[in-house]
């Protein structure tokens, strides 16, 4: 059987994380060679790092979703039946999904109106760093939808809660 298409768009998203934390650790280094053994600092590499971390920070924020690691205050979900645990966690997830899909749409204006401004160093739009709210936002509401099917499959056979295995990395 044929890889489901979200766990395609998992590796995507971890391999784009991969590459990116590599190229903030290039650039940075570059950073501090050029400037303290050539004592001339490319004007660049901090503007770059910073894009490259900002884009890091939402794939990862992203992946948090699947893997239920955000924090969150579990006293009281933990001292609930199963079952109940388990609608307790859908209710909680969709008004997650509602604030990512609100954060979808106001991040797409905002990265719209950066798209006017353009970066001074690299010189790229600034719509390139405000895009990452948006796009971990979709990418957060797809995995959120993905975690209450599963969890909805869970509820439907007897109140099995299968978010608490590590295992399951990509649903």
């Amino acid at each position: 059987m044929a890889n489901p298409p979200w766990r395609s768009l998992a590796h995507i998203e971890d391999t784009l994380a991969a590459i990116l934390l590599v190229f903030a650790f290039v650039v940075i280094a570059l950073q501090i060679i050029t400037r303290f053994v050539f004592h001339d600092p490319l004007f660049w590499t901090e503007e770059a790092a910073r894009y490259a971390f900002v884009w890091i920070v939402a794939l990862g924020a992203a992946e948090g979703v699947t893997q239920r690691t955000h924090i969150t205050m579990d006293i009281v979900p933990m001292m609930l039946p199963e079952r109940a645990r388990l609608v307790l966690r859908l209710i909680l997830d969709l008004l997650v999904l509602a604030a990512l899909l609100i954060l979808v749409y106001y991040g797409t204006f905002g990265a719209m109106r950066a798209h006017k401004v353009m970066s001074i160093a690299i010189g790229v739009p600034e719509s390139w760093l405000y895009g990452a709210l948006p796009v971990f936002g979709v990418l957060s509401a797809i995995r959120i939808v993905l975690v209450m099917m599963r969890d909805v499959r869970a509820l439907l056979s007897g109140g099995h809660d299968a978010t608490d295995s590590p295992s399951e990395r990509y649903l």
